[in-house]
């Protein structure tokens, strides 16, 4: 866990955190003033004996004082347990799940402490919480609340009453439009077929995203229970989804540790199931030969044949590289080393993850830091291909509307097509790997437009790019590194470099090997 100070509305002076065990009155100051736009503290690991308030003090140049208090209250449940102290009893029945705070969570169709009940007469769904409509006293499905209609009733609500006469008039009438129904249908099949001759190969088109409905089965992924062997604590946790550690049992014999994605069950929304059905399909699509890409994140598997489904993916040590960036920040202000090598390091594992990308035609539409993460060995790889925006959910999402469904954009990380028409191409992806440069230059700071707000929408966005104005040349920024960063976000896709050509610009900017000592200042 990582507690972060930010005051974006003063002009900081200097900053102070201090800490108030849990029985204490007395504070203890745990780091020394200084004058920074923000700063952190980091936990790992999360411990009980770190509970207590911390205070963060900001005096602004201006002489004033504010503070902020988070209060740390850790306390580790065992598997079934729940609530402030751990000392209530899960004990879910039916599929529920047991969450940290609220008990069962229940699948639809059921609730109760224990899901031991199901929906009351017309209600159903998640927590019961949607109202049937069926008419003719129609009981309705507790799950997916469709209508059950008595013998003689039909329609979606059980709406129209059935009776002999009606049905021989509704043949004489069939009978007498059928050979127009039938011209009619032949025309329609021969105008599709036409159509579908003319229709390009998806393999053939330049850029295509995923189309879930053709993706092969996914049932050589299937992963069986029995070789589940744990899942632990909670590693993060969205509006839709949560991620867990776990362990993992492959067909080699051995175990791994894991990140287990799973969508929430009160939470199971279209849009949810959509990405998370896309992630599956484009980790099985990259992992064809089983081996997958060095810098793409390693599939293990997927759970689809029981509730909670799960996306099974290597655990990453080092977390996301933007919280890696931060740490370096923090480092830098005590040793001075930039790890300029390193960064440079995982710009180039960014780029040729996003090469092979390319090579599938696959659009991840929301490439940043955020959403890669760093193995054990310091291997950069893209992570997160459908709910992404949702489990690390942070301020750099933006709630809009896309043709009448709510969705979470990265709107500063998406190129001007995207922004303006939806488009998402392979060319889009390069249009945010130049912001997520752009973070790796600037050890982690969030994106800001000159002239615009922290958290711009659309149309205040696409107005400051339709103006030329591009995030800024970064304190610690070499020219030729700005210049790499500013061919990404060139409006005409086809110019912007390819992924290969970034690889090769990337390679240049490295020190040689026999200038090691360069590798801890900044590229000038």
């Amino acid at each position: 866990m990582t507690l972060t100070c930010l005051a974006p509305h003063v002009q900081v002076a200097n900053m102070t955190w201090f800490y108030q065990a849990e029985n204490e009155r007395t504070n203890t100051k745990i780091t020394e003033e200084g004058a920074v736009p923000n700063s952190s503290i980091n936990f790992q690991p999360i411990l009980e004996s770190a509970n207590g308030k911390y205070t963060c003090v900001v005096k602004a140049e201006d002489g004033k004082r504010f503070n902020d208090i988070y209060e740390l209250n850790a306390t580790e449940c065992q598997p079934n347990y729940y609530g402030k102290v751990c000392n209530q009893v899960c004990d879910c029945h039916y599929g529920g799940t047991c969450d940290r705070w609220e008990g069962c969570l229940c699948p639809p169709g059921r609730r109760g402490d224990r899901c031991e009940h199901t929906c009351a007469p017309g209600t159903y769904g998640w927590n019961c919480s949607m109202s049937c409509y069926c008419e003719n006293i129609a009981p309705c499905d507790a799950v997916n609340g469709s209508c059950i209609c008595a013998e003689g009733r039909s329609g979606e609500f059980c709406q129209i009453v059935s009776s002999v006469g009606n049905n021989q008039a509704v043949v004489v009438a069939l009978a007498s439009v059928l050979p127009t129904i039938a011209v009619i249908v032949c025309i329609v099949t021969v105008v599709l077929i036409k159509r579908r001759r003319r229709r390009p190969n998806p393999r053939n088109t330049k850029q295509t995203d995923i189309n879930l409905d053709v993706m092969e089965t996914l049932s050589s992924w299937e992963v069986d229970k029995e070789d589940i062997i744990s899942l632990e604590h909670m590693i993060g946790e969205g509006e839709f989804g949560h991620v867990v550690r776990g362990k993992l049992r492959v067909p080699q014999g051995y175990q791994i540790l894991v990140a287990a994605k799973s969508i929430r069950p009160d939470r199971m929304t279209a849009s949810a199931v959509r990405d998370f059905r896309r992630e599956m399909d484009i980790l099985a699509r990259i992992h064809e030969d089983k081996e997958g890409h060095p810098n793409v994140v390693k599939f293990h598997g997927v759970v689809t044949k029981s509730e909670p489904q799960y996306i099974f993916v290597e655990y990453a040590m080092n977390e996301d590289l933007l919280r890696y960036l931060w740490n370096i920040r923090e480092e830098r202000k005590i040793t001075g080393h930039t790890k300029l090598l390193e960064r440079l390091n995982f710009a180039h594992d960014v780029a040729s993850g996003l090469s092979e990308l390319a090579r599938l035609k696959i659009v991840h539409r929301d490439i940043a830091a955020r959403n890669v993460v760093i193995s054990d060995r310091k291997v950069a790889k893209i992570a997160d291909f459908g709910l992404s925006r949702d489990v690390y959910v942070s301020s750099a999402y933006k709630r809009t509307n896309q043709g009448g469904e709510e969705e979470l954009l990265p709107l500063k990380w998406m190129a001007l097509e995207s922004l303006r028409d939806g488009v998402y191409t392979c060319e889009s992806d390069v249009w945010s790997y130049g912001v997520l440069l752009w973070e790796i230059v600037s050890f982690g700071e969030e994106p800001r437009y000159a002239g615009g707000p922290m958290h711009p929408d659309v149309c205040t966005l696409l107005e400051l790019l339709r103006k030329g104005v591009r995030l800024q040349q970064p304190e610690n920024c070499s020219q030729p590194l700005y210049r790499i960063i500013r061919s990404c976000w060139v409006v005409d896709p086809s110019k912007r470099p390819t992924p290969e050509e970034l690889l090769d610009k990337i390679d240049q900017l490295k020190p040689p090997r026999h200038a090691a000592h360069l590798v801890n200042h900044d590229l000038r």
